[in-house]
């Protein structure tokens, strides 16, 4: 009898959960990740931070201005994962989302979080050139310990513009 309770206290025990552990979601069905580096009139552009490489070794980010009714809240700067069908074939692309989850950061060693850094580099952008900037596809986004400062680097899809890289000092603490 003994040995039946100690088990169903050592069961009950492992089962219990702990907060401070996050259980990491698997968005691996995406159809892409990526920043929001734009907002427009009830649609959004995400960039994935990741270049891909077309076959003569050229490299580019995808990028994809959604639609979505659900719009509202989204921000510059957040990382989210978003689920299209199909979409129009020019650069950046246009689909109408179908689902898209926006990921919560964790903390990091900076003061700043990517998000914070993003929408600075992106009015930066915009006072720069000294207008709005139509689809700056970020191409970068890096933080330089020993200088303490994050380096955000944009193309821009019209070839015309010029590529930009704005260096933004971390807080201090």
């Amino acid at each position: 009898m003994k040995r039946m309770l100690l088990l169903m206290v050592l069961i009950g025990l492992s089962s219990c959960s702990h907060p401070e552990k996050s259980i990491k979601k698997d968005y691996s069905s995406a159809s892409i990740s990526g920043y929001v580096t734009a907002l427009q009139e009830g649609r959004f552009l995400v960039v994935d931070h990741e270049p891909q490489y077309q076959d003569n070794g050229d490299e580019y980010f995808d990028a994809i201005w959604f639609s979505s009714e659900e719009s509202e809240g989204v921000e510059i700067g957040d990382y989210m994962y978003v689920w299209y069908g199909a979409s129009l074939l020019s650069y950046p692309g246009h689909a109408g989302a179908t689902k898209f989850v926006v990921e919560e950061q964790e903390k990091q060693e900076t003061v700043l979080t990517e998000k914070e850094v993003i929408q600075q580099a992106v009015n930066e952008l915009n006072i720069i050139t000294g207008e709005h900037y139509y689809s700056p596809i970020l191409t970068k986004i890096e933080y330089e310990k020993q200088t303490n400062n994050w380096v955000v680097s944009f193309e821009n899809e019209n070839l015309n513009k010029p590529n930009i890289a704005i260096h933004i000092k971390d807080a201090s603490s």
